[in-house]
């Protein structure tokens, strides 16, 4: 099996994980500790069992979770809304983690550098709401594949914590109500009483999104260096 980004190989209860990209390669240690950090957090998340990153051919040996991912399995209205129940409580317990190995990419540098280059409305209200915003542990890519479920609705595990960081939890929950059936996502909102707020500075940040876009396409946007995020402005 391959992704965008790796090549993965399954044997019974293991994976391992062949990074494509360099930058992949290079920073595999630090994705393993990523991964087994948010693991000790309590969170839903397949262990790293080995890190080779001195093989010719750098790789991640993981356990292997059971589960299908959410986009291809298929819920019934109950098993929906017990999904919807424990993502709510999965994104509660990842509010909690406010404590990371990492302190960076810092969330509201990232949006004010943005601000400076492209000092548009919609840009400078998301720098101003960065800076307001509540930290903690954030997932960065909570899309339906990386979500395992069984077909009761239970979350088995949650994959690729490649990115985590701290940052703002909206974004988090935002991906979910993207990426979730409006069961699920009906479920989540009646077991989270802030989820309006949650909303609201969501649809701050992805306010941004055409402008990014552009920059993107120019090659201008000012979060990448080389293939890395900017944690200092440096333009």
């Amino acid at each position: 099996m391959r992704t965008n980004r790796n090549r993965i190989e399954f044997d019974q209860g293991i994976v391992r994980r062949f990074p494509i990209q360099s930058w992949d390669r290079d920073r595999l240690t630090q994705i393993a500790r990523r991964q087994q950090s948010a693991r000790d957090a309590g969170l839903p998340v397949p262990a790293v069992l080995a890190v080779h990153a001195q093989d010719p051919h750098p790789h991640l040996v993981m356990e292997r979770a059971g589960g299908t991912p959410l986009m291809e399995t298929s819920l019934s209205p109950t098993a929906q809304r017990r999904l919807g129940s424990e993502l709510a409580a999965f994104a509660g317990r990842m509010r909690t983690v406010t404590d990371w190995f990492e302190p960076d990419p810092e969330w509201a540098v990232l949006w004010g550098v943005l601000a400076r280059v492209a000092p548009r409305p919609s840009c400078v209200a998301a720098a101003e709401e960065a800076v307001r915003a509540p930290l903690s542990l954030v997932h960065g890519d909570l899309s339906a594949g990386n979500l395992l479920v069984d077909s009761d609705g239970d979350l088995i595990a949650v994959l690729d914590w490649d990115g985590a960081a701290l940052g703002d939890p909206a974004m988090d929950w935002a991906a979910l109500v993207a990426n979730c059936p409006p069961e699920v996502v009906a479920q989540m909102r009646a077991d989270t009483p802030g989820h309006a707020e949650l909303e609201r500075r969501a649809q701050v940040y992805l306010d941004t999104w055409p402008v990014q876009h552009d920059l993107w396409l120019a090659g201008e946007h000012p979060w990448l260096s080389g293939d890395r995020p900017l944690t200092e402005p440096r333009l």
